[in-house]
């Protein structure tokens, strides 16, 4: 069905438009990239969905550190990594001297200064400021000196571990931004005055975000590319049917198979598989919905009990899903920690047997009812007569996840479970606390999404897991969405997040991972390679693993 499909959106695409389109345009040359919907902000720190990083790296990302391609931190507006060795960070590794490179502007011409890293640290540790991701260790900073403009001293009142990680996604120019309590409604989250190669020159919603060269950018002569436009085209046949017309250049997440992909768009567009960080999970909510409680407080009627959990797990065919269902284009994950060299190699507890899951359900107080769907008869939490059925969210517009989700469900029908698929927007998936997104206030069942980070893990795992981190009206940003409160967890994160002994990192990270195993707040399925179509005449781009698709765009030309 889906190739007849694909094959309808090709027909009219040649019909309606002429070849080559996007690659040229009155203002010069224009890359044309697909992306499968809007963002909502372009501001990193404000989203941690994917999709505001494909758009924001080439504009607003720009720090004073990257991550290249092999996973290593690399200086970007710093003169150099500040280290032990170079005197940059201190012996008690609580102190770390940042230094800019002379003469850098913003995109809008004013000079960058320590004064743009101090307000970037200022609203970063502001618990108002609505951020969602990246704001680990800052309210470790104690103090902050800028001796001259180019020098920026910081304290910190322990050890952090993560230092260059906190600079790799960007600064806020103190000039062009507003008060760090009222972040969430700046103006700059949608036109950011930046240091990347490219600026917003037009955002036409629902269609597409054009960026412009950056007439200031600090790299002498780049970008080579003129523009960059981002077209918001959801359904995956249209996108590929762009590809072969000529009408975009760089596409994310194809929705066919490399082999299907490069078969239909040969001599126009290839198909690029890299080693990925999505890492795809069913996060199990811990917690009663829709009791007006986001707290763990009251365990989950049905998924309260580790037990029923547990045969949901077992009641999944991870081998045929991904080998058959998704052909091989995934590898196996059992854990958060599946690449990087925090990778734990650690086995699965409950892999697929039927007959458990069986067993673990009957024990657990649900039984065989008359349509193959179980019902509560003394279960732990439900009343009796409670139907075993529970709704599985996802997000839209990418094929993969739906053929999973399908999937699950079958497996999971085979058993007595009736799991209900539901697809959301990335911006309900991923919304707010403020925005009553159903994980954030607690109000879901089961979701499921791939999730990453970078090779600096601490951040993202200290806000999925921690305690302190479960979101409530008191604390809108935390990220535990499972509601998980394990004391040994919380302890290893704080050991991961404090100390600079790589092998003493890891082990708490492997400590976190097998808990993850052992209570199940979670169940892993499987590991993405990344996939991005690319036009066969675009040139000078590098596909990395910790970038996005416009990393590094400012190198890209046309052959």
């Amino acid at each position: 069905m889906k190739l007849k499909l694909l094959t309808l959106f090709v027909v009219l695409g040649l019909i309606l438009s002429a070849c080559g389109g996007g690659a040229q345009s009155s203002g010069g040359q224009t890359v044309t990239l697909i992306i499968p919907e809007e963002p909502t902000t372009l501001n990193f720190f404000m989203a941690d969905a994917a999709i505001v990083r494909q758009v924001a790296e080439a504009t607003a990302m720009t720090g004073l550190a990257t991550i290249d391609e092999n996973g290593n931190y690399v200086p970007v507006l710093a003169q150099e990594l500040p280290t032990l060795e170079n005197g940059g960070l201190s012996d008690d590794y609580q102190t770390v001297t940042w230094k800019l490179k002379e003469g850098l502007k913003w995109s809008d011409g004013e000079a960058i200064t320590s004064d743009d890293v101090r307000f970037t640290v200022e609203v970063l540790s502001n618990p108002g400021s609505g951020a969602l991701v990246g704001t680990s260790g800052f309210d470790a900073i104690k103090s902050i000196e800028t001796p001259d403009d180019l020098t920026t001293v910081l304290t910190y009142s322990e050890p952090y571990p993560g230092y260059l990680d906190q600079f790799a996604y960007g600064l806020y120019p103190r000039h062009a931004t507003g008060e760090p309590s009222d972040m969430a409604n700046w103006e700059w989250n949608r036109n950011p005055v930046g240091a990347g190669p490219f600026v917003v020159s037009a955002w036409t919603s629902g269609e597409s975000i054009t960026l412009t060269k950056n007439p200031n950018y600090y790299e002498e002569g780049k970008p080579y590319i003129d523009s960059l436009v981002f077209r918001i085209v959801p359904e995956p046949a249209a996108q590929t049917a762009m590809m072969l017309n000529g009408e975009a250049q760089f596409q994310l997440w194809p929705g066919e198979f490399k082999a299907d992909y490069d078969k239909l768009l040969k001599g126009k567009a290839t198909q690029h598989l890299i080693p990925g960080i999505w890492n795809m999970a069913i996060d199990f909510n811990l917690s009663a919905p829709f009791d007006g409680d986001p707290t763990a407080e009251t365990p989950h009627p049905i998924l309260g009990d580790i037990r029923v959990r547990q045969a949901i797990a077992s009641a999944i065919n991870y081998q045929s899903l991904q080998q058959d269902v998704l052909k091989g284009s995934v590898t196996d994950s059992t854990n958060p920690f599946a690449y990087g060299w925090y990778q734990c190699d650690l086995p699965r507890k409950f892999g697929y047997d039927v007959d458990k899951a069986n067993q673990l359900l009957e024990e657990a107080g649900w039984v065989m009812g008359d349509d193959g769907i179980r019902v509560a008869k003394g279960a732990m939490y439900a009343e009796d007569g409670t139907r075993l059925s529970l709704e599985l969210q996802g997000y839209t517009a990418f094929d993969p996840l739906q053929l999973t989700e399908e999937f699950i469900v079958e497996n999971l029908k085979a058993v007595g479970v009736e799991a209900r698929i539901q697809n959301y927007d990335f911006s309900i998936i991923f919304g707010t606390y403020e925005d009553n997104s159903p994980r954030a206030i607690g109000d879901y069942d089961m979701l499921i999404f791939d999730r990453g980070f970078t090779t600096e893990p601490q951040g993202y795992n200290f806000d999925a897991y921690h305690s302190s981190r479960i979101p409530t009206a008191e604390n809108p940003t935390g990220g535990n969405y499972f509601r998980w409160v394990n004391p040994e967890v919380d302890k290893a994160l704080e050991v991961a997040g404090s100390n600079f002994d790589i092998q003493t990192r890891k082990d708490a990270y492997c400590t976190v991972g097998q808990a993850v195993i052992d209570d199940m707040p979670q169940v892993y399925l499987y590991l993405f390679q990344d996939n991005y179509g690319v036009a066969d005449n675009l040139e000078g781009y590098v596909l990395s693993t910790w970038g996005s698709m416009s990393w590094g765009a400012q190198n890209w030309k046309y052959k």
